[in-house]
């Protein structure tokens, strides 16, 4: 007999959601195949069996469970699977749903809300497919703040006042991502401007070549990556207060919103990778962005950040460093603007803001604009990155 296990699937997320049994109970399965599947606030991601066997269904479809928790179970056989059953004739595991007033309530969730008088209308106006533990922590701890003053007639509005809005799970998750990192990173930020007219010339070049697309988001994420041999510390992780860990290869984290979140899925060893190849795996990126396809070992393993902030009408952005890592480097827009040339002479000009936010435990500001530079200094002259 081997355990159907959850794994650990995204750091920033305390439960998940079993959303789907792919094979139904008393069926056969083989080592390796998909049986289950889990959302996270980011992700959906497929549970895979160890062994050989028959499957059994320990947690029911839109049941909360957390990492470490057993759902399934596979016996050698049918009858090892049915005398287990006979044996255990135990109640439904803990974390399971209950219907209450025509919601799904786990356990712990409707035990908390029993605890806290809150009713069933205010589970339902949550919003959620399955409340949890967590939503009834949120929504217990939103009712014992202190009421706002009542107001006087002149502090009314026009209209009736307007209702509450139940943040999407995976704004949640933004939410608890940005108040770690403001909770726990001592932030500076430090820019520069870099001209960009031989670089957008250049994706223009390996774009016609490659049949890629390429544009200053893949070029920056080269020209950073590049950097982790001269500034190991920018690329490294898992601050204790007195210690990194250095980084074998940058991993970039880069931030795609395609109006569904924000997601940040990884380039590996960004270094070594091509530029078509880049190119190629961040549009595939914003594709599974779009469509709700990106899994979490798409979005793990980042040692340093790209924050694209790419509109025309952005002029500067400070990103926040992702909890863990020790920097984020941002890319505004395009602006055209007039310069003088060598000889003189006034000339138009393409100019981007690029700038970084970093954990001033870790790096110091002297260092920060040197890293600035370099990155100035390889979009400015960027022939190196065409061979790459």
């Amino acid at each position: 007999m081997s355990d159907v296990v959850v794994p650990k699937l995204n750091n920033n997320d305390d439960s998940y959601t079993l959303i789907d049994w792919l094979v139904t109970d008393g069926r056969p399965v083989q080592a390796g195949s998909a049986v289950a599947v889990v959302e996270t606030s980011k992700t959906a991601e497929d549970l895979v069996c160890d062994s050989d066997g028959v499957l059994h269904r320990m947690l029911p479809v839109n049941a909360e469970c957390r990492y470490g928790d057993v759902i399934g179970r596979i016996f050698a056989t049918e009858d090892e699977r049915q005398r287990f059953v006979a044996e255990r004739a135990d109640p439904p595991e803990a974390g399971s749903p209950s219907t209450l007033d025509g919601i799904l309530v786990t356990d712990a969730a409707a035990a908390l809300a029993q605890e806290h008088g809150l009713s069933a209308q205010q589970l339902r106006d949550l919003g959620r497919k399955v409340v949890k533990r967590e939503d009834v922590e949120r929504l217990a701890a939103a009712g014992s703040q202190p009421s706002d003053p009542e107001p006087t007639e002149a502090d009314m509005p026009e209209a009736p006042g307007g209702v509450r809005h139940a943040l999407p799970r995976a704004q949640q998750a933004v939410a608890a991502v940005v108040s770690e990192s403001h909770r726990t990173v001592p932030a500076a930020f430090a820019a520069v401007k870099v001209d960009v007219s031989e670089a957008t010339e250049l994706a223009r070049r390996i774009t016609r070549r490659t049949r890629r697309l390429v544009g200053l988001p893949e070029l920056l994420v080269k020209a950073v990556a590049r950097q982790r041999a001269r500034f190991p510390l920018f690329f490294a992780t898992g601050y204790d207060g007195r210690s990194v860990q250095l980084a074998d290869a940058p991993h970039v984290g880069v931030t795609v919103d395609v109006g569904t979140g924000l997601f940040i899925p990884v380039v590996h060893d960004a270094e070594r990778m091509p530029m078509a190849d880049i190119a190629d795996l961040m549009m595939d990126f914003r594709e599974k962005a779009t469509q709700g396809g990106l899994r979490a070992q798409d979005l793990s393993g980042g040692n340093i950040m790209v924050s694209l902030h790419n509109d025309a009408d952005v002029v500067l952005a400070g990103p926040i460093v992702f909890p863990g890592q020790v920097c984020a480097v941002s890319l505004g827009g395009v602006q055209g603007e007039l310069a003088l040339d060598g000889a003189g002479e006034i000339v138009v000009r393409r100019a981007v803001n690029i700038g970084i936010v970093y954990d001033h435990r870790v790096v110091n500001g002297r260092d920060a604009v040197m890293f600035l530079r370099e990155i100035q200094a390889v979009l400015e002259s960027p022939a190196a990155l065409e061979e790459s």
